[in-house]
């Protein structure tokens, strides 16, 4: 089936390669949702493809007004208005010379300009028009019959309510719907677009968040895996910190292309030991991310070089990537596409966030959290990147405590790192509570961090340390 491209950020993708030529398709959505700036990135970007769009306006934004704010836009061009992109009035038509006459003057523009694409914005807008419902439903009917017939791809844009979507004349008709809408979060006004509909193509369903952009509209589908996604091979292999005394209590290091969690409350030193796992693997010519939403690059820079690491010549040869993102900022619908896309990009084999902890406050709602961690750890698996979530606990001298959120359950391997009081003195105690497949040493063993880097001592002399 031939489709058409869209060209817009990962909209293809979700729609399996692009819209079904020839199809009707509704874009609804409350005033400001996007409809017209999502309708007009399509119809520009595929105007540089070579095609010809016709685009009407109804009783809403007059095209004047409307081209003047598509301006600020990278995918707007001057040049193309006329040619490729071509503006009429249909509700002008309708009011004047009546409902009758909408049909003929649609066809014979149709016949001047022999477009792609027809568009008509805003649909709903010219209900008013007609007499009543029943006249309205028999010009849907014609409208849909005569567009098969001009063999060109057509969008219906209208500020369409959810519960209408079922209930309109208009719905029952199209082979595609799409729904745009938002929602307000405590930091963020987010966009979202679901694909109701598609005839003749499959898509990926759900709510997809998107955004405008001064390039336009960019959408960032939503991670869940789901069948094959979820099946994926097991390498044999082990990813070592390059921590003599760690290494040993790991048999050899952590699996390959698992997921580590690593818990321990402030200070304890969870970014550094994360940090050596990828110094490591730099070490062995592996490539690296660091992902950091607490700590800037330039800091964790400056405290590898106290350590003695070598940071600076791995960054060099790119073997290691730092990359730093503030909580304030952070939004885990986007980001979490983002990630992965990095990922993809780099060829990564080991991938470090630093913490997980900065999610949780960042998502107002915990399940969503989880959620999200199970997607974007079963994404890393189904690649093979070995990856370590670090996460903080609030109250270090607490025993053997996770997470709160319960992250446990969502990763393979877990390594404590927590403080202990021993005559009026601070010691800090690493112990491996899991690996999934895996033999390890069940021991606490206290542990250094020296500027010679991390060193792992003996074991607690007294078994009542923990209390």
């Amino acid at each position: 089936m031939d489709k058409l491209i869209t060209g817009i950020k990962n909209l293809d993708y979700i729609l399996g390669g692009g819209i079904p030529v020839y199809s009707l398709n509704i874009v609804s959505g409350s005033p400001g949702s996007g409809k017209t700036i999502f309708i007009q990135n399509i119809i520009f970007n595929s105007a540089r493809a070579g095609l010809k769009s016709l685009y009407l306006t109804t009783i809403s934004e007059s095209q004047f007004k409307m081209v003047r704010h598509l301006q600020g836009f990278e995918f707007f061009s001057d040049d193309l208005l006329g040619e490729k992109v071509i503006y009429g009035d249909f509700g002008a038509v309708l009011r004047k010379q009546g409902t009758d006459k909408g049909l003929e003057y649609l066809t014979q523009l149709i016949k001047k300009h022999l477009p792609n694409i027809v568009v008509i914005d805003s649909f709903k807008a010219i209900r008013d028009v007609f007499p009543d419902e029943r006249t309205f439903r028999a010009f849907v009917f014609d409208l849909a019959a005569a567009l098969s017939i001009w063999e060109v791809t057509a969008f219906l844009v209208g500020e369409y309510e959810e519960k209408e979507l079922t209930l309109l004349s208009e719905f029952a008709v199209a082979d595609g719907i799409f729904h745009l809408y938002g929602q307000e979060e405590k930091r963020f006004q987010k966009r979202y677009i679901r694909i109701l509909k598609m005839r003749g193509t499959n898509f990926e369903q759900g709510e997809h968040l998107f955004q405008i952009s001064p390039v336009g509209i960019e959408v960032y589908p939503r991670m869940k895996p789901e069948g094959k996604e979820l099946q994926y091979e097991v390498k044999p292999g082990r990813k070592g910190f390059g921590i003599p005394g760690l290494d040993e209590m790991l048999c050899g290091g952590l699996s390959e292309g698992t997921i580590t969690l690593i818990s321990g409350g402030t200070g304890t030193g969870k970014t550094t030991f994360a940090l050596k796992f990828l110094l490591e693997g730099a070490e062995k010519g592996e490539k690296g991310i660091f992902l950091s939403f607490e700590e800037p690059a330039a800091q964790l820079q400056n405290t590898a070089r106290h350590l003695g690491f070598e940071i600076d010549k791995y960054l060099a040869e790119g073997r290691l990537g730092i990359e730093f993102i503030s909580p304030v900022e952070l939004d885990v619908d986007r980001h979490g596409f983002e990630i992965l896309d990095m990922i993809r990009e780099k060829k990564v084999e080991r991938f470090v966030i630093d913490s997980i902890s900065s999610f949780e406050s960042s998502v107002s709602d915990i399940q969503k959290y989880k959620d999200y961690l199970w997607a974007i750890g079963q994404q890393l698996k189904r690649r093979h990147i070995s990856t370590i979530f670090t996460a903080v606990n609030e109250d270090p001298f607490l025993p053997l405590i996770v997470s709160k959120a319960h992250i446990s359950l969502i990763t393979d391997n877990i390594i404590i790192l927590r403080y202990v009081e021993d005559d009026s003195s601070i010691k800090k105690v690493l112990g491996i509570l899991k690996t999934r497949g895996s033999d390890h040493d069940k021991a606490l063993r206290e542990y250094e961090i020296t500027p010679n880097g991390i060193n792992i001592l003996g074991k607690l002399d007294r078994t009542d340390m923990l209390r």
